[in-house]
């Protein structure tokens, strides 16, 4: 690879020269004599064979082609000072990286604002989000793949090692279309009636640990769909019935695309949990433990 003659040194001197106003005072607020900082352009100016200043006048003026590396260095030399931070933070405890595992009953987007909060701080932790559904998603957490989960306390496996820290309740409505031959039923709707009718199933993306199901499947007449907005999607097209979390589908409910139908076997309520192997002390792992709340999730949004 070709010698590149464009250093931190040059990029340090072309912004202190455009930020003082001459090589003089540039000169002095990096604590150096301006015959070195002459000979640094100079030289980088012999060896590109192009003028990063035009001298002709009573005052060196930077050309295009010194703009131009000024402008692009700039990029450079924050990229440099925050390289050098995030290091001394990751060896003083910050993961490099952090994967965060987000069971398909949440809204993965809801998390971006705080991420985006946290890479403004740390920008050179990368943060993974990963996506599961039931067993499949503490299935992350047990076999490594996650550091962090978000998941329901009543999808636990009961297997040791982990602690839990339990943010709200979440609720669970049954629900069809608009223009589902239920919604029209004003009195509960019994089990045989629900039974005419496909159940939409989020399939469990576990590998190792036993498959579950949640809600209503009393039944064979199943319909399997990849993930929660599946779901949605399918009770709203009329494809089948069935329960969906309350913070999922509110304005759903309020535009009237789906329509609550009374059960003779409500679903039982259960918390959104958040969960991490135990001794993990990672500040990145604490910083999203600390941060990531109810209304983070928009569990705040269930009436």
């Amino acid at each position: 690879m070709a010698h590149n003659p464009i250093t931190l040194d040059l990029l340090r001197a072309l912004d202190a020269i455009d930020q003082r106003g001459s090589f003089a005072a540039a000169a002095t607020a990096l604590h150096k004599v301006p015959s070195a900082l002459t000979y640094t352009v100079q030289k980088v100016e012999q060896d590109l064979g192009i003028d990063l200043f035009d001298r002709s006048g009573h005052r060196a003026k930077m050309t295009p082609a010194g703009r131009l590396i000024l402008d692009e260095g700039r990029g450079i030399l924050r990229d440099i000072d925050t390289l050098a931070s995030s290091a001394k933070k990751i060896a003083s405890g910050w993961e490099p990286e952090l994967r965060i595992g987000v069971d398909t009953i949440f809204e993965p987007s809801r998390l971006f604002s705080l991420i985006q909060a946290f890479n403004q701080e740390h920008p050179y932790i990368k943060v993974h989000l990963i996506h599961g559904a039931l067993s499949g998603t503490w299935e992350l957490l047990i076999n490594g793949s996650a550091d962090l989960i978000l998941s329901g306390d009543g999808l636990d496996p009961k297997a040791e090692g982990y602690e839990i820290k339990r943010l709200a309740e979440m609720k669970r409505v049954f629900v069809v279309s608009k223009d589902h031959p239920l919604a029209s039923k004003s009195c509960t709707v019994s089990e045989e009636e629900i039974a005419e009718y496909p159940t939409i199933v989020v399939k469990d993306t576990t590998q190792l640990l036993a498959p579950k199901t949640v809600g209503w499947t009393r039944h064979h007449r199943m319909v399997t769909v990849p993930t929660m907005q599946d779901k949605i999607e399918a009770q709203i097209a009329g494809l089948g019935v069935g329960f969906l979390p309350l913070h999922r589908i509110k304005h759903y409910l309020d535009s009237g695309d789906l329509v609550p139908v009374k059960v003779s076997q409500p679903d039982e309520p259960f918390k959104a949990i958040l969960a991490y192997q135990k001794g993990n002390t990672g500040k990145a792992l604490n910083w999203f433990r600390e941060h990531i709340t109810a209304e983070v999730l928009g569990l705040d949004l269930q009436v």
